[in-house]
């Protein structure tokens, strides 16, 4: 079986073909995103949904997805700021284009507006999307940032200017 949307980890996927072919869309549900065991992120684009149906004893089925994966070799990235960028246009060499459902997690990924900037043409962001009904659960990496290799500046606003004053002297009754 062939599907043009599938739900998964929370997320809802589409292929490209869908996706293309809705008028005045305003979400993109296209875009994956998975980690190997060698260390590298792989990133692409679902072009096709399958449902495999294996026959034994038992009938087990799985769902894969065709995809479009970018080069990793062709990503930067900036710890510092954990940005990571993809160009659209690269291609992961070889046959290997399908990945199991449940392996993948959503993201987006944003052009640049400036288009003149030989640096940022032809680069996109990846942004990590949040499962439906669910907030990224927050990890040590989130709040251990190195001062030693950080080299962005920390900043912290002193407050507004002018005073605050909380009258406690007169007592509330509630009855």
């Amino acid at each position: 079986m062939s599907y043009a949307g599938y739900d998964v980890n929370g997320y809802h996927f589409h292929t490209t073909r869908h996706e293309q072919s809705r008028l005045n869309q305003k979400t993109t549900n296209t875009r994956v995103f998975t980690p190997s065991q060698n260390g590298m992120d792989y990133y692409g684009r679902i072009e096709d949904i399958y449902e495999l149906t294996f026959h034994g004893c038992k009938h087990i089925k799985s769902v894969i997805f065709k995809c479009h994966w970018f080069d990793p070799e062709v990503t930067r990235q900036t710890p510092n700021h954990r940005l990571v960028e993809i160009r659209q246009d690269s291609i992961l060499p070889g046959d290997d284009v399908y990945i199991v459902a449940q392996q993948t997690t959503q993201v987006y990924y944003t052009s640049y507006p400036c288009k003149i900037d030989a640096h940022l043409k032809g680069w996109d962001v990846v942004h990590k999307v949040s499962p439906h009904g669910g907030v990224p659960v927050p990890n040590k990496e989130d709040y251990n940032l190195n001062r030693d290799i950080y080299e962005g500046e920390f900043y912290q606003e002193e407050g507004l200017e002018g005073t605050f004053v909380i009258d406690l002297t007169e007592a509330v009754t509630l009855r």
